[in-house]
Formats: structure tokens, C-alpha cells, sequence
């Protein structure tokens, strides 16, 4: 039988069950969960329980994002995440897939919220090597605490910092001891700053809008040898701070441990927490924190969290020196690698002199390591929204 070309669009667009998407990556492992245990799930209470809980969970998600979402006058909103390490060298060799490369980091900061369009001015993109420094709390907390200290406050009443919950470089006293130290100084009339985590799994903010943008590009060179060739390509669409050098590190980790309590003396667990919040106490120095199981509601109880007779006026931390040790094994992969991929004679190439110095530097510069895991995150309570 045939039929108008209309007539056989309008069949199969509107009474076939066909869809077209590409794979899904990076889903929550919750969601996951749940919906496979739903899938295989006999009884009827216990099935209705997984998709409450399944429910809950996206609820909660959601609940982040509308914090994420909201503008006003007097609300300042910064989210700020770290891009996957970039390699050095970044070559199209296969031995690169097997052997360890050194790192640049790139530490991003988005002033406004997640409906803010993304330019240079309000896009801060932090960046080190691993031979200046490690990417631990120590660093995050010093790029977080020089990109607040250049705000005009004027008007402003609250801050919102918006950030993974990952313990070794976020969720963590350092991060909160440092933002209180900022608050403790800030001008009078800011009145509240806030911490709040996503829902694990739903973490997505406007600093990866930013790394997608600069992936797009990197996938596209073959060969990267330079970190100012990384650099280049990240300056499109943020302004660039060199960490260590632009911009000092301070020793935050000992200076919050000598002036805050133990977090085991807290009055609340930051690992169970999706929000921390900061309010001035009877003088504008004094600084009380609460956390906040719930992104809706406010059940926490407000408290100090110095140790008896300090106060922020005593949080004033070291500025660390640049230049730490890489590892033995690592730099006889990446001289194997530079053998390999430029010939014995790489040391005499101009645009590999990066490598050279940090070759020929002296071995006894001191030894700093990554921050797995400070705080570990805990299960996820359901009980909430």
C-alpha cells in the first residue's frame, strides 16, 4: 500500500517508540543503585521503599541546584572545583598510556550562579605544577582565600560557596576555618556566608561548564610539552592566577589545628553535613558555626568552634615555600618518556626546558603530598530533603 510522505513522517514520529540519545557517563552510582535493585525487587513494600528512597535522593539533588540557582542583590555566589590533572608531557605516544607523567592542576572559581553567563571576568582559574606544590587543602583554602579577599563587598549581606564534598580538599576544617578567618575580617555588614555540598553523584557546577570548554580544545593538540601551552588555551575563558608564585600558599592545615577545636569536638559532624553556616556572634570578630543536615531547613545549633581563649586574630598561617620533591619512579618514567618520544639529545631542546630544571634542581627540596581524604564522606542520610 503507499502512502504520502506526510502521512508515513507522521506515523512513525508520533506512534513509534524509538528514542536516540548517546551513552550515558559519570551517573550517580546511587541512582544506579536503587534503579537495579528496583528492576529485581519481588515484594511490593520493599520495591514502593527503594523508589521513595530513589525519590528522596533526586529531590535532594535538586534542592543543591536551586541553592546554585538563586540570585539577589545582596547575595554573592562562588562554586569552584578542580579540573582532572592535566598531563606533561602530552604526547600522541602509546607509552604515555602506560608510563607517569607530571601534572599541571587547574583549580577554577565561578563568581555568580549556575545561570550566569561564563566569561573571563568572573571565571578564575587557579594553576600549579606538581613539582611547585601539592593539590591539598592547603592550596584550595589559600585560591579560595585570595579570590575572597577580591570581592567588593558593598551590598553584599551573604556569601555562598558552593563546592564538592570531597574531605581532603573542600569538606574539611581547613576550608572552614580559613572562611572564617575572611568572615571574621570582612566588613560588618556581610551577615551570614554559607558551605554547601551537593548530593553525591549530582555534583555538577559551573566550573565543569568551563573544564568541557577547555577538554573540547586540548583533545584537538596532539602534542602539549609546555604548561604555558595549557595555560594559553584555559585563558580563553578564564583569568589565570599561578599559584605559589602570583599567588602566595599559606600553611592553613596548622594554623586552623593550633586556633579550632578538634572536629571531633564539634558540635556537629561535618561528614554528615550538606550545609555549614556562618554568622557573626555578639561581636563582628566572633564567629559561630552550625551545620544543616537539610538544604531547606534550619535545624542546627549555632556555636563557637575556637579552643578557650583563641580567636581569629591568632589564625594567621605561614606562607609555604615553593618547590616540592617529585618522585624517583615518576621522573624515570617521564625521562623515559622524553627519550623515547624526542630522542637522547632532549636536553638540548629548548622548548623541553621545564623538564631540564626540574631535573637538574636540587634533590633536597621538601616533600608535600596530595590530600586524599581529610574528613570521609558518609552514607547519605534519606530521611530528608
Amino acid at each position: 500500500m503507499s502512502v504520502t510522505h506526510s502521512f508515513f513522517r507522521k506515523v512513525f514520529t508520533r506512534y513509534f517508540n524509538i528514542g536516540f540519545g548517546t551513552p550515558r557517563q559519570d551517573v550517580c552510582s546511587t541512582c544506579i543503585q536503587i534503579t537495579e535493585q528496583i528492576k529485581h525487587e519481588k515484594s511490593v513494600a520493599e520495591k514502593q521503599k527503594l523508589m521513595t528512597n530513589l525519590r528522596i535522593h533526586k529531590l535532594r539533588a535538586k534542592a543543591f541546584f536551586l541553592k546554585l540557582r538563586e540570585e539577589n542583590d545582596d547575595l554573592l555566589t562562588l562554586s569552584f572545583d578542580c579540573q582532572k590533572n592535566l598531563p606533561l608531557p602530552k604526547v600522541a605516544d602509546q607509552a604515555a598510556y602506560y608510563s607517569r607523567q607530571l601534572y599541571l592542576y587547574n583549580f577554577t572559581a565561578v563568581i555568580g550562579s549556575s545561570h550566569s553567563v561564563l566569561q573571563k571576568s568572573n571565571v578564575r582559574s587557579y594553576l600549579w605544577t606538581e613539582d611547585i606544590s601539592a593539590k591539598s587543602s592547603n592550596e584550595i583554602s589559600s585560591a579560595v582565600y585570595h579570590c575572597l579577599n577580591s570581592f567588593d563587598l558593598h551590598n553584599i549581606k551573604t556569601v555562598r560557596l558552593m563546592a564538592d564534598g570531597c574531605g581532603g580538599q573542600n569538606k574539611n576544617s581547613i576550608m572552614i576555618g580559613m572562611v572564617s578567618k575572611w568572615f571574621s575580617e570582612a566588613p560588618a555588614t556581610l551577615k551570614r556566608v554559607e558551605i554547601i555540598f551537593p548530593v553525591t553523584g549530582h555534583s555538577f557546577l559551573p566550573a565543569d561548564r568551563v573544564f568541557a570548554l577547555t577538554e573540547k580544545r586540548v583533545r584537538k593538540i596532539e602534542t602539549i610539552v609546555k604548561p604555558e601551552e595549557y595555560e594559553n588555551i584555559i585563558s580563553e575563558h578564564a583569568e589565570i592566577f599561578k599559584l605559589g608564585t602570583e599567588v602566595p600558599i599559606y600553611d592553613f592545615r596548622s594554623a586552623v589545628k593550633e586556633t579550632l577545636k578538634d572536629v571531633s569536638r564539634w558540635h556537629f559532624q561535618i561528614t554528615k553535613v550538606k550545609r555549614v553556616v556562618l554568622k557573626r556572634g555578639k561581636t563582628t570578630r566572633r564567629i559561630l558555626a552550625r551545620g544543616e543536615l537539610s538544604y531547606q531547613n534550619d535545624t542546627g545549633v549555632a556555636k563557637c568552634l575556637l579552643r578557650p581563649t583563641r580567636n581569629f586574630t591568632h589564625l594567621v598561617p605561614d606562607q609555604l615555600s615553593v618547590g616540592v620533591k617529585v618522585t624517583e619512579a615518576k621522573l624515570n618514567d617521564v625521562k623515559k618518556l622524553l627519550i623515547k618520544h624526542f630522542g637522547q639529545k632532549w636536553l638540548q631542546l629548548d622548548y623541553l626546558s621545564f623538564y631540564r630544571n626540574i631535573f637538574e634542581r636540587d634533590s633536597n627540596v621538601e616533600t608535600r603530598e596530595d590530600d586524599a581524604c581529610c574528613e570521609q564522606e558518609m552514607e547519605e542520610i534519606l530521611d530528608f530533603v
